[in-house]
């Protein structure tokens, strides 16, 4: 009875599959400690309907996921700066930011020397660009780029001013006359907005 004997034949590989499967993954007690998932994030998920728009200012505070931010009048030291930007901007690292810092700056004093309104018009808050732009006017035409090179920069102040973080650096810069500058520069960004870019607001000379 051929038939019979397969059922049997397949009946038993079936029986040493389940065995050698259980012997693999043995039984669950209760007991095990949970793997964590990589990939979860320690806010609570957003559901689909809930989900931010690219480019889209989101509400502030989201009081599961931001702490409230001090009054920027009130003392603090850089330190504390940087730890209270993290809980708004998680991705915020100080290393990076000041290589993004000293690129802005470059780009920036280039573009301000050249006269190129097209360049200075993404990376400039409103008020600092007319401000920029009104120069620029003033003067007639481009000038030579005084920077040579940046001597040093680094994070003089980090702030939250309700959803506005203000991250001032300091740059030293050689100029093609031979002498050394100081310059305070503070970018802004709008911590509920899905934008990432940073915006020069303010500038200054002196090391203060």
């Amino acid at each position: 009875m051929p038939v019979l004997e397969s059922i049997v034949l397949f009946a038993v590989i079936a029986a040493f599959l389940l065995y050698r499967l259980l012997s693999v993954l043995g039984q669950r007690t209760g007991e095990e400690r949970q793997q964590p998932n990589p990939l979860e994030r320690s806010a609570e998920p957003v559901r689909p309907d809930q989900g931010p728009v690219p480019g889209k200012i989101l509400p502030f505070p989201i009081p599961s996921q931001r702490a409230e931010p001090r009054p920027v009048d009130e003392p603090r030291s850089l330190a504390e700066g940087i730890e209270e930007l993290g809980q708004f901007d998680p991705n915020f690292e100080e290393v990076g930011f000041v290589g993004g810092a000293r690129a802005a700056y470059e780009m920036i004093v280039k573009a301000y020397a050249e006269g190129d309104t097209g360049t200075l018009r993404p990376l400039l808050t409103d008020s600092v660009f007319g401000d920029f732009n009104t120069a620029i006017q003033q003067r007639g035409g481009p000038e030579p780029v005084a920077l040579v090179r940046i001597v040093a920069a680094d994070l003089a102040d980090v702030r939250m001013d309700g959803p506005i973080a203000l991250v001032t650096v300091r740059f030293a810069a050689e100029q093609a006359d031979g002498g050394e500058i100081t310059d305070l520069w503070t970018f802004r960004r709008d911590v509920r907005s899905k934008d990432p870019n940073w915006l020069l607001s303010q500038t200054r000379a002196g090391g203060a």
